[in-house]
C-alpha cells in the first residue's frame, strides 16, 4: 500500500474521531498518529512514546472500532512507537493545519463544482463576483440547506479572487467565529483593533451568517460593518441556511441589506446531478467507479451531499485492504449499515423535534436558535435529552445541532430532565414513553 494510500486511512479515521471527542483530545492523542502498515488482517499505527501507554489503556478499543470502520470489515489494531517505526523505515508527512485548509484549500474550486439546475444561479453569481469583485451581485447572499455547496462556492471566490487580485485582502469567517471574536474584543477594551480588522478589507465573506440573529450587540457591529464595506465599494457575501427574510430574530435593517444585491438559493440536486456530482469526487479521489455503482450511490444519498464522501471513503477503504472490485454487490455490502446508521439517525432526529415542537408550541429554528424564553429553553432541554437517549451522537456533536460552540449546553439539558424526572414522575414517564416511541 503506498504512503498516500496510508495517509488517507489516517485522515478518515481522524474525521470519524473528531465526531466522537473535543478538538483538543483528538488534537492531543489522535492527531500525532501514523498508519505505518495495513493488511487484511491487522492495521500497523505507530505514536509518540510518551503517548502510546496511555492511548492504549484509553482508546484501544474505540480506535479498533473506527479503524474497522474506515476499511469495512474487522482488523486488529497494533500500536507501536516512532522508535519503532523508524526501524521499520516508514517516514510520513504531518497532516496540513486544519484552519489555513479551510481557509484556502485548493481542492474548493470553480473547476470541480458540479453545476445543474438546483445551484445553477448560486454558482454563476459566485462565478461573477469572483471574476468582477464589487462591481456586480454586491452583496452576493447565497441560502440553502446543510451540505448542497454553499461553502464551497465561497471558497472557490476566495482562490479564485486570489489568483486574480493577489494583493486583496480577503477575510472569510463564519457568524460564531464574527462573534466570539466581537466579544473578546469588548472584554479586552479593543473594540477599535476589531473594526479595523473587519473594515479594511477587499473582500468579505461571512458563513452561517444566521448565528448573529438575536444577539443585539453583534448586529449593532456587523449593520455598521456592513455599511462601512458597501460604502468604500468592498465586496460582502454572505451565507445561511434559510434566506434573509426567514431568518428569525434578524433586525429588519439587515434583512434589507442582505437582500440589495443578489439573493440565491441552492437547492437538493436531482438524481442525474447527483450522479455527476459522485463522479466528480470519484475523480477527486482518484477512484474509478462504475455507473451502477454511481446510480446506487445517487439514488442513497438524496439531500445532504457530505454523506458523498463518507460514503466513497469507506467504498475506497474497503476496496484497498480486500482488493475486491467495486461492483453495486460490494457497494451495497459495505454501505449497507452506513446508509442504515445516515437515515435511522436523521429520522430520529427529525422526530424528536416533532416531539419538542408539539409539546412545547415552538417550531424548530427557536428551539436551536438563541432566544431564551422559558418554552424556548424548556423545548431545547427536551429535544437535547431525547437525541442523547436515541441516537450515538456525541455531546459535542449534539452541541453544534444546537448551534452551541461546545458540550456545556447538553450537559446542562440533560442534568435539567433528570432532576425533573425525579421530581416528577408523569413527566419521567412521558419521557421514557417518547424514547420508547422513538426507538422502535
Amino acid at each position: 500500500m503506498t504512503d498516500n494510500e496510508l495517509k488517507q486511512i489516517k485522515l478518515f479515521a481522524l474525521e470519524e474521531l473528531e465526531k466522537l471527542y473535543s478538538s483538543a483530545t483528538v488534537s492531543l492523542w489522535f492527531k500525532p498518529m501514523r498508519v505505518v502498515a495495513v493488511d487484511v488482517s491487522c492495521i500497523t499505527v505507530s505514536l509518540p512514546e510518551n503517548r502510546k501507554a496511555f492511548v492504549e489503556s484509553s482508546y484501544y478499543n474505540v480506535l479498533q472500532e473506527v479503524y474497522s470502520r474506515v476499511i469495512g470489515c474487522d482488523i486488529e489494531l497494533r500500536l507501536i512507537t516512532d522508535e519503532e517505526e523508524a526501524e521499520m523505515s516508514r517516514e510520513f508527512t504531518e497532516v496540513v493545519d486544519s484552519a489555513y485548509k479551510m481557509r484556502f484549500n485548493p481542492e474548493y474550486t470553480f473547476e470541480n463544482f458540479v453545476v445543474g439546475k438546483s445551484n445553477q444561479l448560486a454558482q454563476s453569481a459566485s462565478l461573477a463576483v469572483a471574476n468582477h469583485p464589487a462591481e456586480l451581485n454586491n452583496p452576493l447572499f447565497l441560502y440553502g440547506p446543510s451540505g448542497l455547496g454553499k461553502t464551497h462556492l465561497l471558497f472557490s471566490i476566495v482562490n479564485e479572487i486570489r489568483k486574480n487580485h493577489p494583493n486583496f485582502n480577503i477575510l472569510y469567517v463564519t457568524g460564531e467565529e464574527f462573534t466570539n471574536e466581537l466579544i473578546e474584543s469588548l472584554s479586552l477594551k479593543k473594540p477599535m483593533a476589531f473594526r479595523e480588522k473587519y473594515r479594511n478589507v477587499d473582500v468579505l465573506l461571512v458563513d452561517d451568517i444566521q448565528f448573529i440573529a438575536g444577539k443585539m450587540s453583534v448586529q449593532e457591529e456587523f449593520f455598521h460593518t456592513f455599511d462601512t464595506l458597501f460604502k468604500m465599494n468592498k465586496q460582502i457575501i454572505l451565507a445561511s441556511d434559510c434566506a434573509p427574510k426567514d431568518i428569525n430574530n434578524l433586525e429588519d435593517r439587515l434583512k434589507s441589506r442582505f437582500v440589495m444585491g443578489l439573493v440565491a438559493d441552492i437547492q437538493p440536486p436531482d438524481l442525474e446531478l447527483r450522479v455527476a456530482i459522485f463522479k466528480r469526487k470519484a475523480i477527486d479521489f482518484n477512484y474509478d467507479m462504475d455507473l451502477d455503482v454511481l446510480y446506487y450511490l445517487a439514488k442513497n444519498i438524496t439531500t445532504n451531499i457530505r454523506q458523498i464522501e463518507g460514503a466513497l471513503k469507506k467504498l475506497k477503504a474497503h476496496t484497498l485492504i480486500t482488493g475486491e472490485n467495486c461492483d453495486v454487490y460490494v457497494a451495497k455490502k459495505v454501505l449497507n449499515e452506513f446508509f442504515a446508521n445516515e437515515n435511522s439517525k436523521e429520522s430520529v432526529i427529525e422526530r424528536v423535534f416533532s416531539f419538542a415542537e408539539k409539546r412545547y408550541g415552538v417550531k424548530r429554528e427557536e428551539i436551536v436558535g438563541h432566544r431564551r424564553s422559558s418554552d424556548i429553553i424548556s423545548a431545547r432541554h427536551y429535544a437535547i435529552y431525547l437525541i442523547r437517549h436515541t441516537t450515538n451522537l456525541s455531546q459535542t456533536s449534539i452541541a453544534k445541532l444546537f448551534n452551541k460552540k461546545d458540550h456545556t449546553t447538553v450537559i446542562n439539558s440533560i442534568s435539567f430532565i433528570e432532576k425533573k424526572m425525579d421530581n416528577e414522575p408523569a413527566f419521567a414517564r412521558e419521557i421514557e414513553s417518547a424514547i420508547a416511541e422513538l426507538r422502535s
